[in-house]
């Protein structure tokens, strides 16, 4: 109890990769148990049924992102999951889906059409709760989307700014939240993501 994550880290790299360690980690009610046991799971043990198995087990927002952060967010089918686990109810289902889709849009690029849909769609039908978990989750979601490229920096702006235009509070909050870091990020050559005008990086750029 109380070991901070870059500690865990460490003792995972230590430890390597080990599948039934990682099972009678994940039953414990620790928190930094259930870290170590993401962190040493074995990449090939990471199927569908495990990571129902799981995901049903998260009861925590850290747990929720380390999960999806170390075990899906370069899969393949990524959004997929990002997608229907935000269009679920449950609080940390909901919360594994936007942190996904942040994830994925944090090593993303470009986007076809389906995806950039997909992924405002998500947002923007998620933005309407209001619990915390989740509204922050989205604000993440909808800034690292609008990160990626001057395409889905247009695409993300305006989409904050039709929340901050919604009746429905939590939306607008989102929206806010949102386009205050949008409204300021740049392109700069070396960096393959938009950065912030404020950052040193940023700065330059715009002198």
């Amino acid at each position: 109890m109380g070991v901070s994550t870059s500690d865990i880290r460490r003792l995972a790299k230590k430890i390597g990769g080990d599948a039934d360690l990682a099972e009678a980690l994940w039953l414990s009610e620790f928190v930094e148990a259930k870290a170590l046991a993401i962190l040493v799971l074995p990449r090939s043990r990471v199927d569908d049924a495990l990571i129902t198995r799981w995901l049903a087990d998260i009861g925590d927002w850290s747990t929720c992102d380390l999960f999806v952060k170390s075990l899906i967010a370069k899969r393949k089918d990524a959004v997929e999951y990002g997608v229907k686990w935000a269009a679920n109810s449950d609080l940390y289902t909901k919360r594994a889906g936007l942190a996904l889709i942040a994830n994925y849009c944090m090593r993303a690029t470009s986007y076809d059409d389906e995806v950039a849909s997909q992924i405002g769609g998500t947002i923007e039908e998620a933005a309407s709760d209001d619990r915390d978990h989740v509204r922050q989750a989205c604000c993440w979601a909808l800034r690292e989307f609008g990160k990626s490229n001057s395409n889905s920096h247009e695409t993300a702006c305006r989409l904050a700014l039709e929340l901050t235009q919604s009746d429905e509070v939590p939306k607008s909050w989102v929206g806010r939240c949102a386009y205050r870091e949008l409204q300021n990020l740049v392109k700069v050559p070396e960096r393959r993501r938009l950065v912030s005008r404020e950052s040193k990086t940023g700065m330059k750029q715009v002198k």
